[in-house]
């Protein structure tokens, strides 16, 4: 159909297999060619939220065992598209619960993709534990608690956890001196971000007198007692999402219950310009990959349905225009997930590599589709061009999915 690498997909299929839909096409002219990678019968697992490796050749999946003379609850590894998968982790029997709806670990995969940050129920609550790719030794618990949020370094050689009141960085090379507090006071925002090149980290705190500000710190400094750098003032809690392209922050000032935002607002922190897109409810934001456009989910009044918007940016971060992608009701594994974008926008991509499509999870107005169980229309996983070329298309029936932070060359 096309002379350019079909670009995969993977996702939870209404059955709870693991399945992977090539993405073949320009714009609104593509067609999916799926294939089953774990089934749910063949396996007897069920199976709940991918998590891609940074090349795009490797992929982790809970999986749930249904038996009861063998309940199990494990994360799984292995090559995308065939060959043994690994379980890398394994919750113990006291620790089986999930930690959200349809999410029963978070994955955040080490940039280089050897290992990966799995956070788990470990019986006496939330813990990160990092572990090997392969499968190989044991998984090393970094810190517990909650709620937690985490962000690797862009060269994997360092995690920054939020946990509760405490802001720690991890250093995880050989002969370090263990993990430093950089702040402990009242929460004001919940994942920090990393600057491209990892040379700074940004957070936020309290503001004297209400709100809170956006600070930057220098990764050669910490635990030096220097001061943070003033970013921007807000006036309540701070979520920020960054930019892959290069420095800039996607920032929302968050409501009560943190659920919801206002207020978007581009910030470059190298500058200190801020640009001002829109003041309205938004549930999640994420970056399109050339740092041109923001996708914003947007709840609408006295309805389950939420609209996928596309903000486009100029060369100097203005903001020129808008699009609507799709209005439709979200499961409650993409739910989850924008309830807690920042996070996820570390280490999960709803917008393809090439920038052409964007990913979501529901059912989407106009374009229901019919379960196989004919009790009408059910959740599915759906493709819709950037560009609004074309409206949005049902890969699958299915619970939630995601694209891969790179192509493999040879993907297909």
């Amino acid at each position: 159909m096309s002379d350019t690498t079909p670009t995969p997909l993977a996702l939870i299929s209404d059955d709870a297999s693991l399945r992977i839909a090539q993405i073949d096409g320009a714009g609104g002219d593509w067609r999916a060619d799926l294939v089953t990678r774990l089934d749910m019968k063949a396996e007897g697992m069920v199976f709940m939220w991918p998590s891609w490796s940074p090349t795009g050749e490797q992929i982790a999946v809970s999986a749930s065992s249904q038996r009861r003379d063998d309940p199990r609850l494990e994360l799984w590894c292995g090559p995308v598209d065939e060959g043994p998968t690994e379980a890398v982790f394994k919750n113990p029997r006291d620790g089986r619960q999930v930690i959200a709806a349809g999410l029963a670990h978070y994955v955040n995969w080490a940039p280089p993709g050897r290992a990966l940050a799995v956070v788990g129920n470990v019986g006496s609550g939330l813990a990160v534990n990092l572990v090997a790719a392969s499968g190989q030794g044991q998984a090393r618990r970094l810190v517990d608690g909650a709620p937690l949020y985490f962000a690797w370094a862009p060269d994997g050689r360092a995690v920054i956890v939020h946990r509760a009141a405490q802001l720690v960085l991890f250093d995880l090379t050989a002969g370090s001196e263990g993990p430093i507090q950089i702040q402990r006071v009242r929460p004001s925002f919940r994942s920090p971000a990393w600057s491209p090149d990892g040379s700074a980290f940004y957070f936020a705190k309290p503001r004297p007198g209400g709100g809170s500000i956006i600070v930057g710190a220098k990764r050669s400094e910490v635990g030096s007692g220097a001061e943070h750098e003033e970013l921007m003032e807000l006036t309540g809690p701070a979520s920020f999402v960054a930019s892959r392209s290069d420095d800039r922050l996607a920032v929302l000032t968050l409501s009560q219950g943190d659920a919801e935002g206002r207020n978007l607002t581009i910030l470059d922190p190298v500058t200190g310009v801020q640009q001002p897109v829109i003041d309205r409810t938004i549930n999640g934001i994420f970056w399109a990959p050339d740092g041109r456009a923001v996708f914003a989910f947007e709840p609408q009044p006295s309805s389950t349905m939420i609209s996928l918007t596309r903000y486009d940016l100029n060369r100097d971060g203005e903001y020129i225009g808008s699009m609507r992608l799709a209005r439709f009701q979200p499961s409650a594994e993409f739910a989850t997930m924008l309830n807690f974008h920042d996070q996820f926008a570390h280490s999960h991509e709803i917008v393809s590599p090439c920038g052409s499509w964007i990913t979501f999870a529901g059912l989407a107005l106009g374009n229901g589709g019919s379960g196989r169980r004919g009790f009408g229309p059910q959740n599915g996983c759906y493709v819709v061009p950037t560009d609004g070329s074309a409206p949005a298309r049902r890969v699958s029936a299915g619970s939630i999915s995601f694209f891969p932070p790179t192509v493999p060359e040879q993907s297909g």
